[in-house]
């Protein structure tokens, strides 16, 4: 009997489901599934699974949809989209209502495991968070992991939290995509993601940061991102 990690798989390609499950089941994965939107989130709120692999494009009730909903719903495990869609339109729209990663088909097994792994790492990490951050009106207490832009919450994921305290760690500092990969999401840099850059794109919008010259988060041409180090207010001990 398999005593590995919960995964429910919402997917109404019947090849590409069975070949997940394959892929899933050799490394030791129990597999749950899904071939509608609806019964998809239906599944997710009663079986709790670990991580939620959805695709975009189901019927009835899209994949979109339902990532809204289980957030909506505070449903607190990852969940990695699956997509056709190239664009980085859709990409955002996709982060945006709360996934934690994206995946374009067709795509690689191994970049898909790789994927799985490093999702369900981040889920088990309890890092502590340490600073105090200030972005005009926007103001970010990683310890305490909430958020505000002037008297209003502002709502944050779990990756911007971690985003936000890799890149105040060194504050100043350009961190490559390579390592904000590796320590954000567990997994090195494959060359059609552009995880990283997406993320950071909403994490910008979010904290009105999205200037054609952002002055928090910058780009760091051929290297990666740094947070300015005038955004840190305070660390705790």
């Amino acid at each position: 009997m398999s005593f590995g990690p919960r995964v429910l798989v919402v997917d109404d390609e019947v090849q590409l489901m069975k070949i997940i499950k394959t892929c899933l089941t050799r490394e030791g994965y129990r597999v749950l599934e899904a071939t509608t939107g609806e019964r998809g989130l239906q599944k997710a709120l009663e079986e709790k699974p670990d991580l939620v692999i959805l695709d975009v494009m189901l019927p009835g009730l899209d994949g979109v949809a339902v990532c809204a909903e289980l957030r909506r719903l505070d449903f607190p495990g990852p969940i990695l989209m699956l997509t056709s869609k190239a664009e980085v339109e859709h990409r955002i729209r996709g982060l945006n209502t709360g996934a934690d990663d994206y995946l374009p088909k067709p795509f690689d097994h191994r970049e898909f495991l790789a994927r799985v792994k490093a999702l369900l790492r981040r889920q088990q990490r309890n890092e502590k968070k340490s600073f105090l951050l200030r972005f005009g009106d926007a103001q970010v207490d990683l310890e305490k992991r909430t958020a505000t832009l002037g008297a209003a919450p502002l709502k944050l994921t779990k990756t911007e939290f971690a985003l936000l305290n890799l890149l105040a760690k060194d504050a100043g500092k350009s961190v490559s995509r390579e390592r904000i990969l590796d320590s954000v999401w567990g997994y090195t840099y494959f060359p059609t993601t552009r995880t990283v850059d997406t993320h950071i794109y909403r994490l910008r919008k979010k904290l009105r940061d999205d200037g054609e010259q952002p002055k928090w988060i910058q780009k760091i041409q051929g290297e990666g991102y740094c947070l300015s180090a005038s955004a840190i207010v305070r660390r705790y001990s």
